[in-house]
């Protein structure tokens, strides 16, 4: 310790409490010694056990100078050797002769001011400072001792307030040993309290400026911002472990700096993911997300660690293999842009060539059995499905209207030209979408059942279905059902949602429940039409009118179809 190497009642070869006349006879040596160029030594220079001395004429007069005010007198004395009993002599003959041990032992058969004192010198020179804190503990735990130890150094003409002795000590060993190492010998209270005080805040500050350099890196890209918080993880782990032994978690000026550090690291994390394009950017940030959940202590930043680990934890889990990282960032920025387009068939038809050769890719890298390539290639179809069942759906909408509408009939013939052209483009689609392999549960499920009955609805109108094909053979066990939205990740910036809802509608719709409505709603239009045309015929050629005879016969076929429907 740096108090006992230069203090200056060792550089003047003295105890604490020596008689001034002793001290300046020991001035007085040493400058006639230094005059003449030698050197000089005195048995408290204690030199086996501490550094060398070397003095000169100005570090004498400064030794001088730092004993000049009782309370320098007292500090520098707190850490020097007392002699005030017989008992004391023969322990510094033991100490003079190296024999350290035989001095302590003889030091601790009493117990008073000079044993205590001279304990306590002895094991901070040693470095024992569990012993030098027990002796500490009772000597200046007890009003008399330190009375005593005041009256000894500088006399008792002079007032001195000796409460505060102990935190002075204990300051200085604070600032030369350090407060983590002291902290597990200490049984006092107030002391642990005073210790506790000294060493927070330092290590707050740190931790504070530490967070400040890191915030710094915000805007800078996502490299900078994974940098900074590796950075602030490493250089604030210790600090925020002594502070954690200091403080209670319940504290709160640990819960503020612990949320803090917490939330910053938690942030560059998310900056850096979603920034960055590097494949395994999920696992790099996951590691900073996790040790910002394991330091958070309040419930609000728990919770929003939390949150963002979970999200990213889905993300990791649904993370396409290494090698085919870029087929996958292809497919999904095709279903990003088919997201924000109308639910028409020709953005399906689009998304499903669009993506091909990207699937194509996948499987001849993963092979057919592959569950990533399966799931991949069904949501793909199911996003695509989504608007073929949309548009097919909308066009069918004409059969729905209330047969009571003189104008529905109307409405219905002119639109059956658009219903057809409507099934052949969903039609097509559909043979696509048989060039794609799915998960066995989807296919044999929900992309089957709207299959057959899209064909149904073909055949009903006369939509030629003559290429239609049976089921791949190349059916895998399902893995679930593709995604309807991807989960959007993170505080400040999302990614971009890439799969379309698809779960709104789960089959083609149609105006009648079963198959012989519209069969019987087909036959109806037909006589309809041919009824008409008679009628209207009839009617022209008797100098009337066609368009007359035509509603005429139009009327007669809906009272019909309605005493059929009945």
């Amino acid at each position: 310790m740096k108090i006992l190497q230069n203090n200056p009642y060792r550089l003047l070869g003295v105890y604490a409490n020596s008689p001034t006349k002793e001290r300046l006879a020991n001035h007085n040596r040493m400058k006639a010694f230094l005059k003449v160029g030698k050197p000089v030594s005195f048995p408290l220079d204690l030199s086996q056990y501490l550094s060398s001395i070397n003095r000169s004429e100005s570090s004498v007069a400064d030794a001088e100078a730092k004993l000049t005010l009782p309370k320098e007198q007292i500090l520098y004395a707190q850490f020097w050797f007392v002699k005030t009993t017989p008992l004391d002599d023969v322990a510094f003959n033991h100490l003079f002769a190296g024999e350290i041990d035989k001095a302590e032992e003889i030091w601790q058969k009493r117990e008073c001011l000079s044993a205590l004192q001279n304990r306590i010198v002895c094991a901070l020179i040693r470095n024992r400072y569990d012993s030098a804190i027990k002796c500490a503990e009772v000597l200046y735990g007890n009003t008399q001792y330190l009375n005593q130890f005041v009256s000894t150094i500088i006399g008792t003409g002079v007032n001195f307030d000796v409460s505060n002795l102990a935190f002075s000590f204990l300051d200085i060993l604070c600032d030369e040993i350090g407060a983590s190492k002291l902290l597990p010998f200490i049984a006092n209270s107030s002391w642990k309290e005073h210790i506790g005080e000294k060493a927070v805040k330092p290590l707050i500050d740190s931790i504070q400026e530490a967070i400040n350099i890191a915030q710094k890196s915000k805007g800078k890209g996502s490299n900078a911002r994974l940098n900074a918080g590796e950075t602030l993880r490493r250089n604030t782990r210790n600090a925020i472990l002594q502070l954690k032994g200091f403080l209670s978690t319940k504290d709160l000026q640990y819960q503020m700096i612990a949320d803090k550090l917490g939330l910053e690291i938690l942030q560059c994390g998310i900056d850096y993911f979603n920034d960055s394009e590097e494949p395994d950017a999920a696992h790099k940030a996951m590691s900073l997300q996790k040790y910002a959940k394991s330091i958070a202590v309040g419930q609000m930043a728990k919770d929003r660690c939390k949150e963002n680990v979970d999200i990213l934890q889905r993300i990791i889990d649904n993370l396409p293999p290494s090698e085919v990282f870029m087929e996958d960032r292809a497919i999904h920025e095709e279903l990003r842009k088919y997201c924000l387009l109308p639910d028409k068939i020709c953005h399906a038809v689009t998304l499903l060539n669009n993506t091909k050769p990207h699937i194509q890719s996948i499987k001849r890298k993963l092979g057919v059995s592959n569950s990533y390539y399966l799931k991949i290639s069904t949501q793909v179809v199911g996003n695509a499905l989504s608007n073929i069942i949309a548009e097919v759906n909308e066009a069918q909408s004409i059969f729905s209207a209330d047969k009571d509408d003189p104008n529905a009939t109307l409405a219905a013939i002119l639109g059956i030209t658009h219903v057809k052209s409507v099934l052949e483009e969903a039609w097509k689609a559909t043979k696509i979408m048989d060039g794609f392999d799915m998960e066995s549960e989807y296919k044999n499920g929900r992309y089957n059942e709207n299959r057959s009955i899209l064909k149904g609805l073909c055949d009903q109108l006369g939509v030629s279905t003559s290429a239609y094909t049976s089921s791949s053979s190349s059916l895998r066990p399902t893995q679930r059902k593709p995604t309807d939205t991807a989960c959007s990740y993170a505080s400040t910036t999302n990614r971009a949602s890439a799969n379309r809802q698809t779960t709104s509608t789960n089959s083609y719709s149609s105006s009648s429940s079963n198959s012989s409505s519209n069969n019987g709603c087909l036959i109806a239009f037909i006589v309809w039409i041919v009824l008409g045309c008679i009628v209207g015929s009839i009617c022209a050629a008797n100098d009337g009118d066609f368009v007359a005879g035509f509603c005429i016969a139009g009327v007669l076929v809906l009272i019909g179809c309605g005493l059929f429907n009945q």
